[in-house]
């Protein structure tokens, strides 16, 4: 992430619900959405999101597992001095967006989300300082402890057989829950 040039993809989620409905996240702050399976996209400038400044890197996009016209993005525009939480919803398929920070720390870079397979309101965050969760869809975070240290998770998912969160973090590790 840190060497990209930009035009670069960095970020593709294909929706589980609805067959064709793919999105894919730039580092010079566009996001792309089809609906026909890659014959037609519409591109959507990140800056037109609430609050969210011109060339925000998409760090990552999902696509809601219960609802096809939902997709969650996390941005990031630490290469301009600027470290706050960037985290949205749509549920019109990008055409219009929710911010989703509510109580995060005001300076926390946000990586990567996952949503809970089973109980759909449940979010995780991957952020520079650990792991978020919230249970109602974003509308409250809570900060997991519990021998988890305060450090950059880059990457985060749900290895759905055991029904576990699992975590790597930037100092080449990782974390089972």
């Amino acid at each position: 992430l840190a060497m990209s040039n930009y035009n670069t993809i960095t970020s593709l989620a294909e929706s589980p619900v609805q067959e064709g409905i793919m999105y894919a996240g730039t580092d010079d702050g566009l996001l792309h959405v089809t609906e026909d399976g890659g014959e037609n996209w519409t591109k959507i400038e990140v800056s037109s999101l609430p609050g969210v400044p011109n060339r925000a890197f998409v760090n990552d996009v999902r696509a809601d597992l219960f609802d096809a016209s939902t997709v969650y993005v996390c941005l990031d525009n630490h290469k301009e001095g600027d470290y706050k939480p960037y985290f949205y919803r749509s549920t019109d398929k990008g055409k219009s967006w929710t911010k989703l920070t509510n109580n995060l720390p005001k300076k926390l870079l946000v990586w990567r989300m996952v949503q809970d397979h089973v109980q759909k309101d449940l979010l995780f965050l991957a952020t520079e300082f650990g792991i978020y969760f919230s249970p109602n869809a974003g509308q409250k975070w809570v900060k997991i402890k519990g021998g988890m240290p305060t450090i950059p998770v880059r990457d985060i998912t749900i290895q759905r057989r055991e029904n576990d969160l699992v975590a790597a973090t930037f100092g080449r590790s990782f974390y089972v829950f």
